[in-house]
């Protein structure tokens, strides 16, 4: 395994060991009283036997000399009752132990992802704009998934393990030698488990990239599906996502031919190291016929523990890079904070760009952009594609941070909580605004706002959706299937404008927000923005002239330059 390329199991076991807490003594303790509740139970089959067989054995009364004066069948029953309370114990041991594990298990995987989306979101949108919604497919419903399988493995092996050692304790009790044969067979199965695992890590990695080039494939068949079907090449489509599915198969069947072997492998071992104990004990070390079976019953045991620890080794082994790539797409996951009410939103009167600065990696930005917008005022962006327009509004709004000059709420810096308080302020709708599959209430409710039926219809009207809304059946419960299937192009960009509307922001950032309405039907919409009280003041990005002749003065902006255009109260640098 390469040096730059770690196997994530010490970062996963660490990040899992600081989630868990001290509810890992609670699994550790319920596993080793679990364990010992076994044993002892299968312990007591050797005064169990040797009752039965000859009355008992004068020597185990040294354990128990209180039993000296019981009759035969008294010690039989007392012993049997033992036996009984003691799998009693075990069973209600063990069903703690599988309840905490699961609480843990679940807890943790439901921690990962909310960390993630937190991590995401803390990086800002430079970061988070480059992770694409393939990336968010792939870290949502593979890696994180994956991770968490890793721990449930971790702790199956830990149970494994627990209740091998303990075990072999007992065993000890019975028979120091017998013990010692079977320990040389565990180092002999400890040595071929560590080969399995450089393995595991190896097909982990392996699968983690099919599956990162299954997803990416899948998305671009869904996404551009519709033109595919109207342009007939939906074979070229198929065949890449056939090629990326056929190498992720590849990938898993490998995996699957190692874990079997091992399966098989540790299962001959446990038959052949049977075999050698019953001679060991028999020939070897002539054991009384009751210690050797309750001595062979423990070893028996012991074999499902041992498959368990060496295949779920295996299994961790290959799901534990998952975590690996968590952390290479998003860094070190962050905290989430905790659960905040809605802040207030800043009270504005006029926000400046002061030279403000912005330069993706490919060269495309902004450059010394400076301007200023009154509260109310509406205020249009032209400019070919690529030239910057979605960079100044993406600036304004506290999404892209200025790499020179500033950005001013009336003379004052946009930083800290002020930042937080301007964005509370704002409304953002794009052109491919977020509809999902849900209901409409489901969809103008999906930020979190707070708002009863009079702001929900009030929205709606707003935007001229009022009418369509109230012919559906079951009214704002009506669900508008995947990303608005159910509405035309033009009713989704009305839905997201409701949505942003009950915000009741003091700045609408519209870009491209009206492109899929005909201009008659975009200006009555605008008006009825327009007209709105208190009114907005609103950014707005657009390539048609009748779209931006509704606003109070247009600037225009060429290879991230920003012109001004009469009657503009602004320049450029």
């Amino acid at each position: 395994m390469s040096r730059a390329q770690p196997s994530g199991i010490a970062a996963l076991l660490t990040d899992y060991r600081r989630f868990a807490g001290r509810r890992l003594w609670l699994a550790l303790a319920l596993m080793i009283l679990g364990a010992l509740a076994e044993g002892f139970g299968l312990l007591l089959i050797v005064p169990l036997a040797s009752i039965a067989i000859d009355g008992g054995d004068p020597r185990l009364l040294r354990f128990a000399p209180w039993a000296a004066e019981w009759s035969t069948n008294q010690r039989f029953v007392a012993a049997l009752a033992l036996f009984v309370a003691a799998m009693a114990a075990r069973s209600l041991l063990l069903f703690g132990r599988d309840v905490v594990l699961a609480r843990l298990a679940s807890g943790y995987e439901a921690n990962v992802r909310l960390r993630a989306a937190a991590t995401l979101a803390s990086r800002g949108w430079p970061f988070a704009s480059t992770i694409g919604q393939a990336g968010m497919q792939a870290l949502l419903l593979g890696d994180v998934p994956r991770a968490a399988q890793a721990i449930s493995h971790v702790q199956a092996m830990a149970v494994g393990a627990t209740m091998l050692i303990v075990a072999l304790l007992l065993t000890t009790i019975l028979s120091p030698a017998l013990t010692l044969v079977a320990l040389l067979f565990l180092a002999v199965a400890s040595s071929f488990s560590a080969r399995l695992m450089r393995r595991g890590v190896a097909s982990g990695f392996a699968i983690s990239e099919a599956m990162d080039a299954a997803a990416g494939t899948g998305f671009r068949l869904h996404a551009g599906l519709k033109a595919a079907l109207a342009q007939g090449t939906v074979p070229a489509f198929i065949a890449e996502y056939r090629s990326s599915l056929e190498a992720s198969a590849g990938q898993y069947t490998r995996f699957v031919e190692h874990y079997s072997s091992a399966r098989q492998t540790a299962a001959f071992g446990a038959a052949l190291a049977a075999a050698v104990l019953m001679l060991v004990g028999v020939r070897g070390l002539d054991l009384p016929f009751p210690v050797l079976v309750a001595s062979l019953v423990l070893f028996a045991r012991m074999s499902g523990p041992a498959q368990l620890l060496q295949t779920s080794a295996l299994q961790a082994a290959a799901s534990a890079p998952a975590f690996a790539a968590i952390e290479r797409r998003l860094g070190k996951l962050q905290h989430a904070p905790p659960s905040q009410p809605p802040g207030e939103a800043l009270q504005w009167s006029r926000v400046e760009l002061d030279g403000a600065q912005f330069e993706h990696p490919s060269g495309l930005g902004v450059t010394g952009a400076t301007l200023a917008i009154e509260r109310g005022e509406w205020l249009g962006i032209r400019g070919a594609s690529g030239a910057g327009k979605t960079t100044l509004v993406d600036i304004v709004a506290g999404l892209l941070p200025p790499k020179r000059g500033a950005i001013l709420v009336d003379s004052e810096p946009v930083e800290g909580e002020r930042l937080q308080k301007w964005r509370a302020a704002i409304a953002y709708v794009g052109q491919e605004g977020s509809v999902f599959s849900d209901s409409v209430r489901g969809n103008l409710l999906a930020e979190g706002a707070t708002a009863d039926e009079v702001d929900l219809w009030q929205a709606l009207e707003t935007v001229g959706l009022g009418q369509r809304v109230r012919a559906f059946q079951a009214g704002l419960n009506e669900n508008v299937g995947d990303r608005g299937s159910q509405l035309s192009g033009g009713e989704r960009q009305r839905l997201v404008l409701a949505r942003a509307l009950l915000r009741k922001p003091s700045l609408l950032i519209l870009d491209e927000a009206t492109a899929a309405l005909d201009p008659d039907a975009e200006a009555q919409l605008i008006e009825r923005l327009k007209a709105m009280n208190p009114r907005p003041a609103a950014l707005v990005v657009a390539h048609r002239d009748s779209t931006l002749s509704h606003c109070d003065s247009v600037i225009s902006i060429q290879h991230g330059i920003v012109n001004a255009a009469e009657p503009v109260i602004f320049g450029a640098q």
